[in-house]
């Protein structure tokens, strides 16, 4: 019967195409990209101002975000891998060697040192605005979709690891930095740390 359909009818492609960045596991990873992002929105508010994507000079890592309130400034890198958090040491008993982060099996301890740089990057180029040095700088890796079995961050290495909503009550802590500073910081970093 030539004029009638029988059978299912082929699926219609609803993403990009076969190859290492199509199918569904591209749907899904936008998906999660979308929710992280509305996690990371917690850190904007009332007295804080956000800078997004900055270059740090002699890095190819651009810097995630840097947040200026009154507590400071806060460089902040984000994760949005799965799994518990946990620290180890893996040197053998004489020498255990220094912690290490891990996010179920990652090992996500280059993130630490990567966030840890861009906070001496911020630091430098602070140095360069009037009374910039006296602007307490502050590490912080956001893991937006890990898992806790424990109801306290992480300290490694100068630099806090903790989940947004954390970090975001972090910024807002009332500190020493006045509104006009606030203002008079974050645009000299933005002036000084372009956008990538």
């Amino acid at each position: 019967m030539s004029g009638m359909q029988t059978g299912r009818q082929p699926a219609q492609p609803t993403g990009p195409g076969p190859g290492p960045h199509g199918g569904r596991s591209w749907v899904r990873r936008a998906e999660g990209d979308r929710r992280a992002s509305a996690r990371l929105r917690l850190l904007e508010g009332e007295g804080v101002i956000v800078l997004s994507d900055r270059r740090a000079p002699g890095m190819r890592e651009g810097i995630n975000r840097i947040a200026v309130s009154s507590a400071g400034v806060f460089v902040i890198d984000a994760k949005h891998v799965r799994g518990l958090v946990h620290t180890r040491r893996s040197g053998p008993i004489s020498n255990l060697g220094p912690d290490e982060l891990h996010v179920g099996r990652k090992d996500c301890t280059p993130s630490v040192d990567l966030v840890g740089q861009h906070m001496e990057a911020v630091r430098a180029a602070l140095e360069s605005v009037p009374g910039g040095t006296d602007i307490p700088v502050h590490a912080m890796l956001c893991l937006t979709r890990a898992e806790w079995g424990f109801a306290s961050p992480v300290e490694i290495r100068n630099v806090c690891v903790a989940w947004p909503q954390l970090i975001a009550g972090r910024l807002r802590v009332p500190g020493s930095v006045d509104s006009p500073t606030v203002q008079q910081v974050s645009t000299a970093i933005a002036e000084l740390l372009p956008t990538t």
